[in-house]
């Protein structure tokens, strides 16, 4: 058993609970280094952890840091989550330990609480979560359900709950008073994204700042513009790129999401805009362009290890799909017709004939397939980050399975 861990992060978490050993963190972190995307879904991409036990090793990590739960009983709860497949709340009250902390503070329920999503796109988010295997906060982010001002000031509450400095009552009203709310083209009466909105976005400066700077230009009959200028907060150059930006958004060319990020980039490294842009549109880099369908399919969780040897023992045994492999691996001319095994791998390295072997296989998911194949193709165009494109499959996945129950 490993001895305690000398940080709190995720991977030495899992090694001291006895979940992977150092090797598989290391292939973990080699893979999410890749990617960009967390330890813990590529723990998952990789087989040695399901995601319930990922979630529930993350929130042992929060209740450890918060000082709710000690090493040794997060331990052993997290060997009964593994072992019985429980709840974290669960194995603690097994193991006579107190559980109140991890109970109506998850992230979720504050902010449903706090009006800041309602319950369908909770229950939407959730569902994207788990199948893209990325943070609740993240997905809400990456849709635009929530800012980040929100998000954050959401994470700060959730931990005073849980340390007992606020109730779930008073964290949820501060929450109200103090949303800020996401980002958007133009609000339910048609009206055009503020200034101010995407300079908070941007997180060049707080709502307050902005507020002030409004309440001094309607004093002084000024431009909001010309004020930030003033008092020093907005250079003009700055000020002409938010500008511009914001007639972008109007003219549906980009996304408010990343007109802030572009902003922020901006701010950090005084390009100008449009190398900012240039540098956004700019080729793919190396893991959107080489990265396999079969391997797009894989980190969506659309299909695990154990399901992808599933698919090959069925190839083995279908004549048809036997015929067809064959043919096109004798069309390429890169195998011989009595290499079976090599031929199929080969197929699973080609998009289109993958798919095609998913439909025969799979009549009923021929638009999951479909849906798949088509993002997979803009992330390797560069139209799609790869956090972009398994949050797009897992929505798209939802919907159609939403369509045919």
């Amino acid at each position: 058993m490993s001895g305690e861990p000398e940080e709190l992060k995720l991977g030495s978490l899992l090694n001291y609970f006895g979940l992977v050993t150092k090797e598989d963190i290391e292939r973990g972190l080699a893979l999410s280094k890749q990617t960009g995307l967390p330890l813990g879904k590529c723990l998952t991409m990789l087989d040695l952890l399901n995601p319930a036990t990922i979630r529930a090793a993350i929130e042992a990590q929060s209740m450890i840091k918060d000082g709710l739960l000690g090493l040794y009983d997060a331990r052993e709860a997290m060997g009964m989550v593994y072992r019985k497949k429980w709840m974290l709340s669960d194995a603690l009250i097994g193991l006579g330990v107190e559980a109140y902390a991890s109970k109506g503070t998850r992230l979720g329920e504050l902010l449903s609480a706090a009006r800041c999503i309602n319950d369908d796109q909770l229950d939407m988010s959730l569902r994207v979560s788990d199948t893209s295997g990325l943070p609740l906060g993240r997905v809400l982010l990456l849709l635009n359900r929530i800012s980040t001002p929100s998000l954050e000031l959401a994470l700060n509450l959730q931990k005073e709950v849980r340390l007992g400095q606020l109730d779930l009552g008073q964290a949820q009203s501060k929450l109200e008073k103090e949303l800020i709310p996401p980002v958007a083209q133009a609000d339910s009466n048609g009206q055009k994204i503020r200034l101010g909105e995407m300079l908070v976005a941007a997180r060049l400066l707080t709502p307050t700042e902005v507020m002030s700077a409004v309440e001094m230009a309607q004093a002084n009959d000024k431009m909001i513009g010309e004020v930030l200028i003033e008092m020093g907060w907005l250079s003009e150059d700055l000020l002409t790129a938010t500008l511009k930006l914001q007639e972008m958004i109007w003219k549906s060319q980009l996304t408010s999401a990343k007109a802030a990020d572009l902003l922020n980039v901006i701010h950090k490294t005084n390009i100008s805009l449009e190398q900012a842009v240039k540098d956004t549109n700019s080729v793919p880099n190396d893991v959107q362009r080489n990265l396999l369908f079969l391997d797009f399919l894989r980190l969506s969780g659309y299909l695990s290890r154990e399901s992808t040897k599933n698919v090959i023992g069925e190839i083995m045994g279908n004549p048809d799909l036997i015929s067809m492999i064959m043919k096109k691996a004798q069309r390429t001319e890169e195998l011989s017709s009595g290499y079976l095994k090599e031929a199929i791998k080969q197929s699973f390295r080609d998009a289109s004939m993958l798919a095609n072997i998913l439909r025969y296989l799979k009549p009923k998911e021929e638009q999951v397939i479909e849906s798949g194949l088509a993002i997979h193709e803009l992330l390797q165009r560069g139209k799609l980050t790869l956090e972009q494109a398994l949050i797009n499959f897992a929505m798209r996945k939802n919907q159609i399975e939403n369509e045919s129950d």
